[in-house]
Formats: structure tokens, C-alpha cells, sequence
């Protein structure tokens, strides 16, 4: 049994993959987000208790969260939201197409409260749903399309302060502004009762430290 669902959520994992290369060309971005994710899934582990469901289920939020960039950025979280709903050939169980569809709504912009948004019911597990969102917004702000990616070294301190060294090749102000934001982090921290510290570095700092 155990084997059947590792070897569902695989194929499952490649449908989606699939999926959204069609709409999007590329999952570069995509890729990066999910390895990121799961970096602070592990991270954090001590301060939540979600399961290896929460771990797949963020996945596949990395892979989905961009699609509805097919129609332009604008808008983009409310179009791919809006996709996962309706395409039927996605093959998702009702729960699972209402939580990819809340990650990618709201990996951007505002996030309602608990139990207001209009797109899962009463009995999906709103409160794991959220910190999964936290953690996908959170990976999600240290990955970029238009710029160029970092090199990231994370650290978990016992206190609560989870520290990020961001390192460029290319010293920018638009990427120390980009990778600097902290917007991203504040559903993280409220959640998990975590402090994000956000240091951003030109990479010859890493070749002096090495």
C-alpha cells in the first residue's frame, strides 16, 4: 500500500509537471521554488507537524503556483488559480484540486484569514493548508523569473531566527531590493513564531569565506 501511494504521488507529480510546462514553456522557476520549499519544510520541522502529505502537497504548489502567467502577469495568481479549478484532466481529488487552487491563488498579494476565502470548504484542514502557503510564499520570494537566481545558505538557530545569506554574481539594486523584500516571510513568521533574517551578499564574499 505504502508503495502505491509513493508511486501515485510520482505520477502525479510528473502529470503536473507536465502540465504546466505546456502552459509555461519552462519550470525553471518552478523547479527552484520546490527545492527551496522543501529546504524550509525541513528547517522548520521542529516548530510544525506536517506530515509527508504536506511536504507532496507543497510540490506540487511549486509546480502550479505560476501557471496562470500563460495569460500575463498581471492577475496571474487568480487566472492559474482559476485553471486548476477547471481543468478536469488534472488528475486531483476534490481536496487536493481546492488546495493547489488556494496555494496558487494566494502565493501572491494579500492572504485572507482562516476560513474566509471562497475557495475551500469547511472541511479541508484550513489551519496545514496555511502554513503550507506560508512556506510556499516564503520560497517562492527567494527565486526570481527576471533576475538572476542566488545562491542560498540557511540557518535554523534554536531561537526562533532562521537566517538566509542570499549570494549574486551580479551585485544589482534591483536584486538586492528583490531578495531583500521581506512581505513574503511575515505569514512564516506569524505562523511558526519565526524571525527571517535576509542578508544579501555579493558572491565574491562567498569565494573569500571558502
Amino acid at each position: 500500500m505504502a508503495m502505491d501511494r509513493l508511486e501515485t504521488a510520482a505520477l502525479k507529480q510528473r502529470f503536473l509537471q507536465r502540465w504546466a510546462n505546456r502552459h509555461l514553456g519552462t519550470l525553471e522557476h518552478e523547479r527552484r521554488v520546490a527545492d527551496i520549499a522543501d529546504t524550509l519544510f525541513t528547517l522548520t520541522r521542529p516548530r510544525h507537524d506536517l506530515g509527508i502529505q504536506h511536504r507532496r502537497l507543497l510540490a506540487l504548489g511549486a509546480v502550479v503556483h505560476d501557471v496562470g502567467r500563460c495569460d500575463g502577469e498581471d492577475g496571474h495568481e487568480i487566472a492559474g488559480a482559476k485553471m486548476v479549478l477547471r481543468d478536469e484532466s488534472l488528475p486531483l481529488s476534490g481536496s487536493e484540486r481546492r488546495a493547489l487552487a488556494y496555494l496558487t491563488r494566494y502565493h501572491r498579494g494579500p492572504v485572507p484569514e482562516t476560513g474566509d476565502d471562497r475557495i475551500l470548504r469547511d472541511d479541508d484542514d484550513h489551519d496545514t493548508l496555511r502554513l503550507t502557503l506560508a512556506l510556499l510564499r516564503a520560497a517562492d520570494a527567494m527565486d526570481s523569473r527576471s533576475l538572476e537566481s542566488p545562491r542560498l545558505v540557511f540557518a535554523m538557530r534554536n531561537s526562533g531566527r532562521l537566517r538566509i545569506a542570499c549570494y549574486l554574481d551580479d551585485d544589482s539594486a534591483k536584486a538586492r531590493k528583490v531578495y531583500g523584500r521581506r512581505k513574503k516571510f511575515k505569514l512564516l513568521e506569524e505562523i511558526l513564531d519565526v524571525r527571517v533574517e535576509i542578508d544579501v551578499r555579493f558572491a565574491e564574499a562567498l569565494s573569500m569565506v571558502a
